[in-house]
């Protein structure tokens, strides 16, 4: 399975979508591209992360998901929705206590079908390491 992050906004609903690991590496973009978005006070309505497709994640990736959380609480006094995660995504989560603090859906949502792969453009850096824990 290839390791990818997905990234698209459509009509004020953030799509993400992770496959295999996502580690440090893939998120070097990914905390710059939706905290800036966070940063144009434009509302979002909707905030909805698939990890039907992830079978790991690191603490970093889960660091930016408590990250993302909390800023959508803060701004739009709304939480992240994930979306049908894996078994092992939701094991992960649960054992972080994830699970309480974001909702889940375990129905499909439809995503949008152009999203942009993000992958890594540049390496995992010390800010990004830090400031994800």
């Amino acid at each position: 399975m290839p390791e990818a992050l997905y990234y698209k906004e459509e009509n004020q609903r953030i799509y993400l979508k992770g496959e295999g690991h996502i580690t440090a590496i893939l998120c070097a973009d990914l905390r710059e591209l939706v905290f800036s978005r966070f940063e144009q006070g434009e509302a979002i309505e909707t905030f909805y992360i698939d990890l039907s497709d992830c079978d790991y994640m690191d603490s970093t990736f889960m660091g930016l998901l408590v990250g993302f959380n909390k800023r959508m609480l803060k701004l739009m006094k709304k939480r992240i929705t994930i979306v049908r995660p894996s078994e092992t995504a939701r094991g992960l989560m649960e054992g972080l206590g994830l699970t309480s603090l974001v909702d889940i859906v375990d129905e499909p949502v439809p995503f949008p079908k152009d999203m942009t792969n993000i992958n890594q453009t540049k390496g995992a850096s010390v800010d990004l390491l830090l400031h994800s824990h």
